[in-house]
């Protein structure tokens, strides 16, 4: 270091010596991570007002350019997960099938990894997904990351589970846009020796726009907005899945979080409270 300590190198005390106070490794960890991504995803509100702070661990916020979600660190799994479906998203990219841990949780987390799932009778099940990002091989490949994951027995992840999301994509080949929010809710077991839990049930709410480009001033007590509840058991083999509809009312007094709170209470009242699954 110069005497003159042009480029104020000297720390506390100024003893002479450069950088003597620099920050611990923990203190650098606690810093918030900022969101390379906007709030495409968010447009509808934030149902449990994550953050991206790892003083809140259990209801950490994670933004990327294919989807937002709240991620659950002491159960492995997120608490819910975010993101937006038109034709801009929709191309012909083939499934990628790279299922990798996350690593940009904070390091001293554990990053869930796909073999937690090994023979355990449960799917490793997207929740954004990986039909529905086929534009680029990127946008498909984030689908894969664990962070997007729960584990869903096989009948609600391969039967019901996505025969919505395929009633979803036709909607978007219809010319309408969707707004999507999905998670699971309760704990059945562990897997991953204690470090994933299984949720009870799934749930998924789909905000319907008439239009290819979403717009939230274009949603109106007359939306179709979809809600399902699902047992995540095999018993939901053979089943449909509107068999399933619940109002939006029901999922929040379940999960405790407020989904479409950017939307006029007015409005919110009506479309939250009824049942609506009937195929447009």
């Amino acid at each position: 270091m110069e005497s003159r300590d042009a480029h104020h190198l000297d720390g506390n005390p100024p003893d002479g010596r450069a950088c003597d106070n620099l920050p611990s490794r923990s203190e650098v960890e606690a810093t918030p991570i900022v969101s390379p991504a906007g709030d495409e995803h968010l447009l509808l509100g934030n149902p449990s007002a994550a953050k991206s702070d790892i003083h809140q661990p259990n209801n950490y916020l994670i933004q990327q350019e294919e989807y937002a979600l709240s991620y659950n660190r002491d159960k492995g799994i997120p608490n819910w997960v975010s993101w937006q479906l038109n034709q801009s998203w929709l191309g012909s990219v083939e499934r990628q099938n790279d299922f990798r841990a996350n690593n940009a949780l904070p390091p001293r987390w554990y990053h869930v990894k796909p073999s937690d799932y090994a023979d355990t009778n449960y799917d490793k099940g997207h929740l954004t997904p990986a039909g529905d990002r086929t534009l680029s091989i990127s946008d498909n490949s984030a689908t894969f990351l664990m962070t997007n994951m729960i584990p869903q027995a096989p009948a609600n992840n391969r039967e019901v589970w996505r025969e919505l999301e395929d009633y979803s994509r036709d909607l978007v080949a219809a010319g309408k846009s969707l707004y999507i929010i999905a998670g699971g809710s309760g704990e059945k077991e562990r897997i991953g020796d204690g470090k994933v839990s299984v949720p009870e049930d799934t749930w998924k709410v789909v905000v319907v726009v008439d239009n290819p480009d979403f717009d939230i001033d274009e949603i109106t007590t007359n939306s179709q907005v979809i809600a399902v509840l699902m047992p995540n058991s095999d018993s939901v083999s053979h089943t449909s899945w509107q068999d399933y509809c619940v109002s939006v009312d029901v999922v929040e007094d379940l999960t405790g979080y407020d989904f479409l709170s950017n939307i006029s209470k007015s409005i919110q009242n009506e479309i939250e409270s009824r049942v609506n699954c009937m195929k447009q």
